[in-house]
């Protein structure tokens, strides 16, 4: 997918969906919070990390507050979401830089040595080969004793549940609609999002889609990759947390 097809390139939808992000996904904070209390560091400890589909900043914002010596890089593909996030994380000066970059890019090269690659619901609109390109990727980028946390939707093994599952955040998504608090911008998105996954439940995904793969398939690709331990240390409905280590 190119950036010309990509959805978050308006910046209305972007400040839209930044207000509505917690809400729209029901494990949005707890998910950043399992993340948040996996990265393998003291609290004054320095270090470089680089949230990989980083969105409007809000991950690298709880990052930057809870790790005072920290230095973090903003790295995504849409130019909204980085202005966002250039607007959220402008207090903490130096310490928080960004990139424009696809997943898809060779965007370890344009930012330099890091400690640490994290990732909150972004790797899961890629192609199976795209994900297991870029944890190659993110392993060759990374120093021995590096870590890579990803937190993202995965989908059960079994068909039923997986779509179970899928309506249950459906109705969520529009409940919340109905009271206002996802904006009403976002009425098409959802009915798009109910289309690509219910209404055409099992056709094949394209890269921007939502790729969703089960936990043990995403084990296996990290492993392939290199990584070893791969742990998932908390999962709930579609979402998980993937902790990833460089020996």
């Amino acid at each position: 997918m190119s950036n010309a097809d990509y959805r978050w390139n308006q910046t209305q939808a972007v400040v839209d969906y930044d207000a509505a992000a917690p809400v729209i996904h029901p494990q949005y904070v707890t998910v950043q919070d399992q993340l948040l209390a996996a990265l393998p560091y003291a609290a004054n400890v320095a270090f470089r990390l680089v949230d990989v589909g980083g969105g409007s900043g809000r991950l690298v914002e709880r990052v930057l507050e809870q790790f005072p010596n920290a230095t973090a890089i903003v790295m995504d593909q849409s130019e909204p979401f980085l202005g966002v996030a250039q607007q959220r994380l402008e207090r903490f000066g130096a310490r928080a830089s960004f990139a424009l970059q696809r997943l898809q890019d060779d965007w370890p090269t344009a930012i330099g040595p890091v400690d640490a690659v994290v990732s909150t619901s972004a790797i899961h609109h890629l192609e199976p080969a795209e994900k297991q390109t870029l944890f190659a990727k993110i392993f060759a980028a990374l120093p021995s004793g590096g870590v890579f946390l990803n937190g993202d939707e995965h989908r059960p093994a079994s068909d039923a549940e997986f779509r179970t599952l899928l309506e249950a955040w459906g109705r969520h998504m529009e409940s919340s609609l109905v009271a206002g608090t996802i904006p009403a911008s976002f009425d098409q998105v959802i009915a798009k999002w109910r289309r690509r996954n219910l209404d055409e439940f099992g056709a094949p995904a394209k890269s921007g889609d939502d790729c969703h793969e089960t936990i043990e398939t995403q084990v296996g690709y990290l492993r392939a990759a290199g990584f070893d331990p791969v742990e998932v240390p908390w999962q709930r409905e579609l979402w998980a947390l993937f902790v990833a280590r460089k020996v």
